[in-house]
């Protein structure tokens, strides 16, 4: 039973990975990302892989929402960032999963939000997001810069 249950959430993961990648393409400023070697495709993947949420994401039949969007980058954007604290060594598709949050973040609420406060947890996570991009990226520069000083 656990094989299946395991089947099933892979499965999951693959049609969230493919709803991924379709609203990354809807992008053209997100577009302009995958120019490089790493793929649209690897990226969602690696988006659904470390954002995959059970019952979260099997409801998602449709056109995923901008608030879904924020919030599963935003996961992962969290956890990558830990990884750049402790370790300093993302891989492309990593690099590009922290840019993605970061273009995302600036991004206007789409959808007509079914009430306010939706719209104001989506401003407050747009807000967390820029400010702890900013707090790594000013960890970045301090690191190049000791890097340099050696």
């Amino acid at each position: 039973m656990t094989f299946i249950k395991a089947l099933g959430a892979q499965w999951n993961k693959g049609k969230l990975s493919q709803q991924l990648e379709r609203v990354l393409m809807l992008e053209p400023e997100i577009q302009s990302l995958f120019i490089g070697a790493t793929t649209v495709t690897t990226v969602s993947n690696l988006i659904a892989a470390i954002g995959f949420q059970g019952a979260e994401t099997q409801e998602q039949e449709k056109q995923l929402s901008h608030e879904f969007m924020l919030t599963i980058l935003f996961d992962c954007f969290r956890l990558l960032m830990i990884k750049q604290i402790e370790h300093d060594n993302l891989s492309q598709a990593e690099h590009l999963i922290i840019q993605l949050t970061k273009m995302w973040a600036t991004k206007e609420l789409g959808d007509k939000p079914v009430n306010e406060s939706s719209q104001t947890q989506y401003r407050a996570l747009q807000q967390k997001i820029l400010k702890l991009s900013e707090q790594l990226d000013e960890l970045n520069r301090q690191r190049l810069l000791q890097k340099r000083n050696m």
